[in-house]
């Protein structure tokens, strides 16, 4: 796939599968496969992240917030950048989103992921592999972390479509 090049900012959507960083004549960019594309922007993925909360109405920090709320206040949660028609588009971390190297993740686009304690790969929904340094146990908390804030957003909209039910979301 031929990566382009794009100024920042990105904008997530749907099509966003990863936001991987990495480092063009030392300074940093990011690298951003969709299902069909590639792009490589200035600037680290984190950036990108907050500009797209931005765009649809909220910030990273609020983001994060709320995941904390609906699914426990862990390390690393995974936000909730945008819904549409009820389908919610879930960024995950692989390390601390402050961290230089963390690789976001759309659980949306992960196909399959595999290793062992010293690392683990990443195929998504388009074929490409992503190597990881983090472990396969991270990922599997990440992943499931990812899955109970798609379940409890899921319950919110349930119920928002049908008024008179129970309305705990926690």
């Amino acid at each position: 796939m031929e990566i382009k090049k794009l100024s920042s900012p990105y904008f997530i959507t749907f099509d966003t599968l990863s936001l991987e960083p990495t480092k063009v004549d030392g300074k940093p960019y990011t690298i951003v496969t969709e299902k069909k594309e590639q792009f490589l922007l200035e600037r680290r993925p984190l950036y990108n992240l907050k500009k797209s909360c931005e765009l649809y109405g909220t910030t990273l920090r609020q983001a994060v917030q709320t995941s904390s709320r609906l699914i426990g206040n862990h390390h690393k949660v995974p936000v909730l950048i945008v819904q549409d028609l009820g389908m919610p588009c879930i960024l995950m971390p692989t390390l601390s989103p402050q961290s230089e190297a963390n690789i976001w993740i759309a659980l949306h686009g992960v196909d399959d992921y595999w290793g062992d304690s010293a690392g683990c790969e990443i195929r998504l929904e388009n074929g490409n592999i992503i190597e990881t340094d983090v472990s396969v146990q991270t990922m599997n908390r990440q992943y499931a972390l990812a899955c109970r804030l798609d379940k409890k957003f899921s319950r919110m909209q349930y119920f928002l479509r049908h008024p008179g039910f129970n309305r705990e979301f926690t």
